[in-house]
């Protein structure tokens, strides 16, 4: 078993079926999906354009659905709700819906990586950290996968800080899941880096997030909430999972 940080999908290769994935964006789509979710949303589905996910609910056979998602850190024109975890809290609103979402970096991730793994794909973020840790370790023993893919969305192609950061917890996390159950996974190199950089920053997630190049964005724009929000280690036990049309738990 070999448990690998990819720090941005442009290093995925083109097929592996061999890995079981887990997509993280921590600021905002996987905070926000898990948020939706643990709210009363039925499902998500992640789309790449506004385009598709106008076009995806025109088509949805009266199903209750919103609009989800953001460019540039902001509600896309005409949608329902943005890329805020804040925007999900309200289960009165999340009930039963199921919630088309597009955003620049975090859906694009989860659908490339479900494209080259042709399975299940796990969706991770501070907020779910510990749940969803253990669940892609059971998943993964119990289908004798040679390794773990722990896939940072990144920001528009490049690495980020706040993804880096939540996957380095994340395989410490994993490894000593199944250390517990007599096996020894090997590190790659990035998660090895990815784990120290955690390891040595582990009671600081709000000061990680607060110093990324995203968070320092968001700030700006006026979303200095949404990193307190997110910065939250295990507020939620619930694990999404992509099956290639719909996210669900």
């Amino acid at each position: 078993m070999k448990i690998d940080v990819v720090s941005t999908p442009r290093l995925l290769p083109v097929r592996f079926e061999d890995a079981l994935c887990v997509v993280i964006d921590v600021l905002r789509a996987t905070t926000t999906i898990v948020t939706a979710l643990a709210h009363g949303a039925s499902e998500v589905r992640p789309c790449i354009t506004a385009a598709e996910a106008r076009r995806r609910a025109k088509s949805g056979d009266n199903i209750s659905f919103l609009l989800g998602g953001e460019r540039r850190g902001l509600r896309i024109p005409g949608f329902h709700l943005g890329n805020s975890p804040l925007e999900y809290l309200d289960s009165s609103k999340m009930s039963g819906r199921v919630i088309y979402f597009s955003t620049t970096n975090g859906t694009p991730a989860l659908r490339q990586a479900f494209r080259g793994s042709a399975r299940p794909v796990y969706l991770a973020a501070l907020v779910n950290l510990s749940a969803a840790s253990a669940a892609v370790a059971k998943a993964a023993a119990n289908k004798a996968l040679k390794r773990i893919l722990l896939v940072c969305a990144g920001r528009y192609g490049q690495p980020s800080l706040e993804d880096f950061y939540c996957a380095g917890l994340m395989a410490q996390r994993l490894q000593s899941e199944f250390t517990e159950s007599g096996i020894f996974p090997e590190l790659s190199d990035a998660a090895v880096s990815a784990a120290e950089y955690s390891r040595m920053n582990r009671e600081k997630p709000l000061a990680v997030l607060a110093a990324s190049e995203h968070g320092r964005y968001l700030k700006d724009i006026g979303f200095a909430a949404d990193l307190e929000y997110a910065s939250q280690v295990d507020k939620y036990e619930i694990v999404p999972y992509f099956d290639g049309k719909r996210i669900i738990i």
